[in-house]
C-alpha cells in the first residue's frame, strides 16, 4: 500500500510544483527562461544530491548520452513554452491538457518502441478525449480575465505532444543510468538551453516600475522563494514518483500520479479564481479514467 501512498505525494507535489510555476508568471518579475533556468537548475542539483546518496554514481551504458541528449533538447523546449501557456491561458485547463500526452504515446511508442495499443488504449483515448472537451467548453464569460484561452490551451496539447516523444527517451535514459541520474542530466540541458537563449535575448528580469519602463532586477528573495518552491516540489515529485515506481506496479503507480490533474483544477478555482470547479472537475474525472484505461489496457 505504501506505492499508493508515493504515487499520490507524487501527484499532489506535481500540481503544487505547477501552481507555483504559474504564479511565479503571474509575477511578471522574471522572464519565462529565467524562471526556467533557475527551477530546473535547482531541482537538477538537488536530484544529483539524491542520486548519489541512494546509488552512487552509475555506470552509464550505450546509449544513454544520445537518449538524454534527445529528451533534454526536447524538454528544454517545453518548460518555457508550457509557462507561456500559463501566461496567457487558464491554469487548469492547460495542465489538463498534459492528459493526452498517454493519447499521444500510443501512436509514438508504436513508432519509438514497437508497441502495440489495444482495444482498451483505444477506448481510452477517446474517453480523455471527451473529458477534456468538458473542461474546455465552458461559458465564454468565464474567460474574460484570461489572455488568450483557446490558444493556451493549443500550446498545452502541443507541449503533450513533445511529451509522448520525449517520454521514450526518458524511459530509455533511466534504462541507460539510475532514475535520479537521468532527470538530473537532462534537467542540466533544460537549464543550460534556457540560459544561453535568456544570455542572448537579455530576457531575466521583467520587473518593471510605475512609470511602465522595464527595470532590469536580477534578484528578489520573495521572487525567488517562489521559484525555489516550485523546484522543491518538482525534485519532490520525481522522487515520490520513483519510489512509487520501485515499490509497485509501473501502470498503476502512473495511473494514480494523473490525480495530480484534480487537484490543479481545485488550485486554479482555490488560488486563480478560475470559474464552473464542478464541470471542470466532472471532465477531470472522466479524463483521468480514460488515462486509467489507456495506462492498464
Amino acid at each position: 500500500m505504501i506505492w499508493f501512498l508515493f504515487a499520490l505525494g507524487a501527484a499532489v507535489s506535481d500540481s503544487w510544483s505547477r501552481a507555483s510555476q504559474k504564479w511565479a508568471i503571474d509575477a511578471d518579475y522574471y522572464s519565462k527562461y529565467a524562471i526556467t533556468v533557475t527551477i530546473t537548475g535547482l531541482a537538477s542539483l538537488l536530484l544529483f544530491l539524491i542520486s548519489y546518496f541512494f546509488t552512487g554514481f552509475p555506470v552509464l551504458k550505450t546509449g544513454f548520452w544520445t537518449a538524454i541528449a534527445v529528451t533534454g533538447i526536447l524538454n528544454a523546449i517545453t518548460f518555457p513554452l508550457l509557462l507561456k501557456a500559463y501566461e496567457i491561458g487558464e491554469f487548469s485547463s492547460v495542465y489538463s491538457m498534459i492528459l493526452l500526452s498517454p493519447v499521444f504515446l500510443l501512436a509514438t511508442s508504436f513508432f519509438f518502441l514497437g508497441e502495440v495499443p489495444t482495444p482498451s488504449g483505444i477506448g481510452g483515448v477517446l474517453l480523455t478525449v471527451f473529458g477534456l472537451l468538458i473542461i474546455v467548453r465552458g461559458n465564454a464569460k468565464d474567460h474574460q480575465n484570461v489572455r488568450n484561452f483557446s490558444k493556451g490551451n493549443w500550446l498545452g496539447v502541443l507541449v503533450a505532444l513533445i511529451w509522448s516523444v520525449s517520454v521514450n527517451f526518458d524511459k530509455l535514459a533511466a534504462q541507460y543510468s539510475g532514475p535520479f541520474f537521468a532527470p538530473a542530466i537532462g534537467l542540466i540541458f533544460i537549464a543550460s538551453g534556457s540560459f544561453i537563449y535568456a544570455l542572448y535575448k537579455k530576457e531575466f528580469a521583467l520587473n518593471t516600475r510605475g512609470d511602465g519602463k522595464e527595470t532590469k532586477v536580477f534578484f528578489s528573495v520573495k521572487h525567488y522563494a517562489i521559484l525555489l518552491v516550485a523546484a522543491l516540489f518538482l525534485v519532490l515529485s520525481n522522487v515520490l514518483h520513483n519510489f512509487a515506481l520501485l515499490a509497485g506496479p509501473a501502470a498503476y503507480t502512473i495511473a494514480i500520479k494523473r490525480l495530480g490533474i484534480l487537484f490543479g483544477v481545485f488550485w486554479g478555482w482555490l488560488f486563480f479564481k478560475e470559474k464552473d470547479i464542478s464541470r471542470k472537475l466532472l471532465g477531470a474525472v472522466v479524463a483521468v479514467a480514460g488515462v486509467v484505461m489507456i495506462l492498464l489496457g
